[in-house]
């Protein structure tokens, strides 16, 4: 099953649940409070009851003539009664209810009434028995069903501040009266046809809430395909705030990141292909020229050859170190080793190159510095470093060499003399196959790969690398690394 149908019905379900809750909480609230109205009614009708037979005891002082004769208690209620078939009715009080419903009940009578109205088309479905008990002084059952529930109403019946007796009435077990039945069936019509709508908005909320959910996911979707497909231009446009938004923001980040690699990979490649070909074309054409008898295979044709021989195996050397570091194959045996030590032995293989060309060496290296670091490629690291500033300062010119200890950090400082970089390239020289063209130019040699070397290395210690322009107008580049305390 698809995620938008999941989502509609379990949002869906789960309004569903709570409306459903929430009308049979509401209809038996409604209920109780409705029943706790009526038994209040029932209550009042019975304390004017209770205030009649209290005005017949006033008059009579007995209730012997209610025993001789227990059909009178009805007359009482209802002086207006009449004799039928020697039933006494009486009509209620208004306004609470219907005839006979608050009247006594006579064993052998109402039994004997009861069975006759069966077969009237008069009797109300609704019609109750008599309900109604009148107890004397001692509790005793003066008229009235003699086994009536605890929970029976009772309203005392005094006379000269002394209770004289006491009119019980038993608790309907259900509604009789039309007004409160078409009340309660009103009430519960209203509750349903609310709950009803109440649905429908809840499936139209359920509808809204799935869309808005599974709009952004459909989009990613599609453009997660595009992706796939090689499409890395491809971006989603998602402005939720929520993590749907986050996630369609980090999916444009991305694509951007993988558009920017494909665009690097291009680059790369026809940067190798550009690199290749120069040195290629050189032996190339020497070679020709020494098979055509242009020229002799001499000497200074050997150096020639071997010289461009050369070129192509340090780039080949220093791709191959670049590819290992890129998948995570450049091998680091870290262990704790002295920078000072390290950089020394690298100045001392440099020495007689820089006298030759006339540049001179300043080194500032007093303190032995402990780092957790591969003692090979920091080795390889001084030396690009030693052999960019040799390859790239004017002669005469100058270089100095730092090593301190900074804000408990190792921070060595290669500095050199003119000519420098721009300010708008210094961001860019650890840039794979990247060369300043004015000053740093090819024709120096090299291919641009040296720095990229020197940032992966230092990246594999954890340490940074920065360049800035120097204060002898050349080209500053300083490294930091975590001492070992």
């Amino acid at each position: 099953m698809k995620i938008f149908p999941k989502l509609f019905i379990t949002f869906s379900a789960s309004f569903i649940v709570v409306i459903a809750m929430m009308i049979g909480f509401i209809s038996w609230n409604i209920s109780e409070r409705f029943s706790g109205y009526v038994r209040q009614l029932e209550m009042e009708t019975l304390e004017v009851y209770a205030t009649v037979f209290e005005d017949y005891y006033g008059e009579v002082r007995t209730w012997r003539f209610i025993k001789s004769d227990p059909r009178i208690a009805n007359i009482i209620l209802n002086p207006r009664g009449r004799f039928d078939e020697n039933v006494i009715t009486s009509r209620a009080i208004e306004p609470f209810g219907y005839e006979k419903e608050y009247r006594f009940y006579f064993d052998g009578i109402e039994k004997k009434q009861n069975s006759r109205k069966k077969n009237t088309k008069k009797t109300k479905p609704n019609m109750l028995p008599g309900r109604l008990i009148l107890l004397d002084k001692n509790n005793e059952v003066i008229v009235g069903i003699k086994d009536f529930p605890e929970n029976s109403i009772n309203a005392p019946i005094n006379y000269k501040n002394k209770q004289i007796g006491t009119l019980t009435l038993i608790p309907a077990r259900f509604l009789s009266k039309e007004e409160d039945l078409r009340f309660q069936e009103a009430t519960r019509s209203t509750l349903y046809s609310v709950g009803a709508i109440a649905l429908v908005i809840a499936a139209l909320i359920s509808l809204l809430l799935t869309l808005n959910f599974t709009g952004p996911v459909r989009k990613l979707a599609r453009a997660t395909k595009g992706l796939i497909g090689g499409e890395f231009k491809t971006r989603v446009n998602i402005k939720n705030k929520d993590e749907l938004g986050k996630l369609s923001r980090d999916f444009n980040v991305l694509a951007k990141t993988l558009d920017k690699n494909a665009e690097s990979q291009k680059q790369w490649l026809a940067d190798i292909s550009h690199e290749l070909r120069t040195p290629l074309a050189i032996l190339k054409s020497e070679l020709e020229a020494i098979e055509d008898g242009v020229r002799e295979f001499d000497q200074e044709a050997h150096k020639s050859l071997s010289s461009e021989v050369n070129r192509l195996s340090t780039l080949v050397n220093d791709l191959y170190e670049l590819t290992l570091s890129d998948i995570g194959a450049m091998r680091y045996q870290m262990d704790e080793v002295d920078l000072k030590e390290i950089l020394n032995k690298a100045i001392e293989s440099y020495i007689e190159r820089f006298k030759s060309q006339g540049i001179e060496l300043k080194i500032e290296i007093n303190e032995s510095i402990t780092i957790l670091g591969d003692e090979l490629r920091l080795t390889q690291l001084f030396t690009n470093l030693l052999e960019n500033s040799l390859r790239y300062t004017d002669s005469p010119g100058v270089i100095e060499i730092s090593l301190i200890t900074l804000n408990n950090n190792a921070e060595i400082t290669f500095s050199d003399s003119s000519p420098g970089v721009k300010q708008s390239s210094i961001d860019k020289i650890f840039d794979r196959f990247y060369r300043e063209e004015l000053s740093r130019s090819r024709e120096k040699g090299g291919a641009g790969l040296g720095l990229a070397i020197c940032a992966e290395i230092i990246d594999a210690h954890s340490g940074t690398i920065k360049a800035s322009p120097s204060d002898l107008n050349g080209l500053r580049i300083i490294m930091e690394f975590n001492k070992v305390d």
